[in-house]
């Protein structure tokens, strides 16, 4: 462990890492038929061979596609650096034919040098020595200019205001293995989350959202003036991928986007929807089939304890929650129904690259970095990664954890179930997962997993492991279940500038969402404190460059489906390691226990099902039909009915089920259409306190990405969108997930304008200061030249 250490903190104090392409994925949660839309290219000329395939094109949202391609000429060296023979992969925009390179985020990752001097980078200047004929830029010290799609001047340079390391989505080194094959996964952004592109965008006068293109320019051995890469000082490529001579062989695939900003008309009646984020991507997708010239049906995300106020409320639209609201809270003239509308689960999901010895088995090097896609995980593991009971997972100088392994990759229990790692976690540190801030249901179904589990419940009352390590002794007897993630260790580290707390070095998520996000990118959402800067502060580390990513995150199937991630398989009370497949799932419905509300069954994490998914979770539609308009029961009986039918259909396109969901059983469907008979027949036969629908007022086609980060040893600031509205009274101070109540964009805009009070808690104080990288500890190799 000695030597991984020295190892891991010198090469973060370069800031350096190293990246390869990924490998499949075999674990990913319950998946529909993407076949649809995927496209193939080929090369031309010299990579006439070169074949790649973007498995899915249409109607994207900020989202992961998966990129392979066959026929190209093996990377060299087969490890490590990228001399010759790779891939370079962006997202440009524009309507031309063909991409324009002025049009490309490319170029962020501008310290990453695993390949040549300007092979990452805009300069298309390479001195006296490497003239591209074809190039109209190369004056001395020039850059291929970036043209931002809203169209302010051109940025000339290597650092621009749209886009940067910790945002741009560039892949600027791809392998090709030795058999000419490969692959990447690829977060495709909106205006967003890359506001100089504007994919996605309605632009004034247009009607559908702005395209734009994937491109991949492949390299080979020779250099822009066809003089070999081995004659270069460094033997090795050394122009952009920008340079004239190399954007002519770009292969390029059209994406287009669902529109930003609004799922349906501006302006027309709106049904108030509201409820927690599990069921979010798919009436996220539902709204594209419903939404009429006269009806939307507008959802905003909220905790769950916020829907079941507001359905108890005077107005109780319609809600989405996890579970029952309380008998005593329930207006017995105005008594509520629960339709049990889609079935997900709550999934520790994961980007974990091998990470092979430099001197180890060859054959084994040849896989480095490529994507990990099976991990079993217990719920007593589970639980050190919740507790901060691994070293890097509070702050390595804590003599409480002194005995305990420094991550989960030298745990043995890990490693007997996942042998692997043994051999492939050479510099990977797995110490914590990213977890959410707010309260929600599906936290408190992980709970009880855990607390269901003899082995995990008596490590956390304090009984070390069969290898001696203990429970962070700040979580010791933690009581449970629970609904929230507590970050209770209070150890500060005075060795570290800027003095570093949990808060700092281990990060909140906002959401499911941002955690599921943050995870595909390698980003650790981890800050420093930057002394070298003038005046010294506190900044965010970089993601982690590909090849080398290790994060964990707590989230739901639907948006690990969403960003491709694999998922863990988690031992039930059986004994058997399950994913979340569409087969467990269902299991995992047929195991739950009914309760005394009729409609509504309980999560059982403890069932004896061999097959059943311990974390499944069912999302219930409730309202009040009484307190309803007629003509508002009407719209949310058709609501019903939809989910209950068309909307369990597996699939990609508009009004379909989206991956990370199982098909509602025939037994809950009836249950729900006989609810939505129920809202359609009794709405209007009460008290209707206030009006139902609302307008809608028109509003921007999108917002710009906000940006935050938590309050502690260091400061920070955040921004988001949406309309402020009062808060429903709560009976009870324990919810803190408060939401405008406007109408669901087609896709998320900023994590902050999800969940507004979030962003206050964290600047407040309460969520602490996002810090430095170096409690962390994440372990990295070094390479030639700086790091990202």
């Amino acid at each position: 462990m000695r030597l991984r250490l020295v190892l891991a903190v010198a090469a973060m104090l370069a800031g350096l890492v190293l990246a390869v392409t990924p490998s499949p994925v075999n674990n990913a949660p319950a998946a529909a038929d993407e076949a649809g839309s995927a496209v193939t290219v080929n090369g031309t000329g010299a990579y006439a061979d070169l074949a790649v395939t973007v498995d899915i094109t249409e109607a994207l949202v900020n989202q992961t596609v998966h990129l392979t391609w066959t026929g190209g000429r093996p990377t060299a060296p087969d490890y490590g650096r990228f001399d010759t023979d790779f891939l370079q992969i962006m997202q440009c925009w524009g309507d031309e034919e063909t991409p324009q390179r002025e049009k490309c985020q490319f170029g962020g990752l501008f310290t990453d040098t695993r390949g040549g001097s300007f092979a990452n980078s805009r300069q298309v200047d390479y001195g006296s020595t490497l003239v591209d004929p074809n190039e109209v830029y190369a004056t001395p010290g020039r850059y291929v200019p970036f043209r931002p799609a809203t169209g302010a001047p051109d940025v000339i340079g290597s650092r621009n205001e749209y886009f940067d390391a910790n945002t741009t989505n560039e892949i600027p080194y791809a392998r090709i293995r030795p058999d000419g094959t490969g692959e990447a996964f690829f977060e495709v952004q909106t205006v967003t989350e890359a506001p100089g592109l504007g994919c996605g965008e309605v632009p004034e006068g247009a009607v559908a959202p702005r395209a734009c293109w994937l491109v991949v320019v492949p390299r080979g051995a020779a250099e822009v003036d066809a003089t070999p890469a081995a004659g270069q000082p460094d033997h090795r490529l050394v122009s952009s991928p920008l340079s004239a001579s190399n954007f002519t062989h770009a292969l390029a695939v059209r994406l287009t986007f669902q529109p930003v900003g609004t799922a349906c008309t501006i302006g027309v009646n709106e049904r108030r929807m509201v409820g927690h984020e599990p069921l979010r991507e798919a009436v996220n997708r539902w709204q594209r089939s419903l939404c009429t010239p006269t009806t939307v049906y507008g959802f905003s995300q909220v905790s769950d304890d916020t829907a079941r106020r507001q359905v108890v409320s005077a107005d109780p639209g319609m809600v989405f929650t996890g579970r029952a609201a309380d008998p005593d809270t329930v207006d017995p003239a105005r008594p509520l129904v629960y339709a049990p509308v889609a079935v997900s689960g709550v999934v520790i999901a994961f980007n974990v690259e091998r990470s092979a010895n430099p001197v180890g088995d060859p054959q084994q090097r040849l896989r480095d970095g490529e994507r990990m896609t099976d991990v079993k995980l217990t719920a007593r593991l589970v639980a050190k990664l919740l507790t901060q009971s691994y070293r890097f997972g509070a702050f390595f100088a804590e003599q409480e954890l002194a005995g305990n392994p420094s991550d989960m990759t030298e745990d043995e229990e890990f490693l007997t179930l996942n042998p692997e790692f043994r051999q492939d976690s050479f510099l990977t540190a797995l110490p914590d997962a990213l977890m959410p801030l707010i309260p929600t249901d599906a936290a408190g179904v992980l709970w009880a997993w855990v607390n269901g589990d003899a082995q995990a419940r008596a490590f956390l009352d304090g009984t070390p492991d069969e290898h001696g390590m203990i429970v962070n002794p700040h979580y010791k007897e933690l009581v449970l279940p629970r609904s929230d993630f507590p970050k209770q260790d209070p150890f500060c580290d005075a060795g570290q500038p800027g003095t570093p707390c949990t808060q700092d070095a281990h990060p909140y998520t906002t959401d499911f969402h941002d955690g599921a996000r943050a995870a595909s990118r390698g980003d650790t959402l981890t800050r420093f404190y930057d002394t070298t800067s003038d005046p010294v502060a506190w900044k965010k580390v970089p993601p982690q460059l590909g090849g080398l990513r290790a994060v964990l995150t707590v989230t739901d199937s639907a948006s690990a489906a969403r960003y491709g991630l694999p998922v863990a398989k988690l031992r039930n009370a059986a004994g058997q390691f399950v994913a979340p497949t569409a087969q467990s799932l269902l299991a995992g419905v047929a195991a739950m226990v009914p309760t005394a509300v009729p409609n509504v069954v309980s999560p059982n994490p403890n069932t004896t099902d061999a097959a059943a998914y311990p974390l499944t979770i069912v999302s219930f539609a409730a309202t009040a039909p009484k307190a309803l308009a007629k003509a508002a029961g009407r719209d949310y009986a058709t609501f019903l009915r939809y989910a209950a039918g068309d909307g369990q259909v597996p699939g990609v396109g508009a009004g379909q089920l989206p991956e990370g969901y199982a098909p509602l059983p025939e037994q809950l469907r009836a249950a729900t259409r006989t609810v939505a008979t129920r809202v359609e027949q009794e709405a209007g036969t009460g008290v209707v306190v206030s009006p139902s629908p609302t307008r809608r007022s028109p509003s921007p086609t999108h917002t710009s990405s906000g940006s935050g980060s938590g309050s502690g040893s260091g400061s920070g600031s955040g921004s988001g969108s949406g309309q402020s509205v009062a808060p429903v009274p709560s009976p009870t101070p324990t919810d803190v997930g408060l939401a405008p109540m406007s109408a669901t964009p087609a896709q998320p805009t900023s994590p902050t304008g999800r969940y507004a009070l979030a962003a206050l808690l964290i600047l407040g104080g309460l969520a602490g200061a996002i810090g430095p990288i170096l409690s962390r500890r994440p372990k990295t190799r070094p390479i030639e030249g700086g790091g990202s």
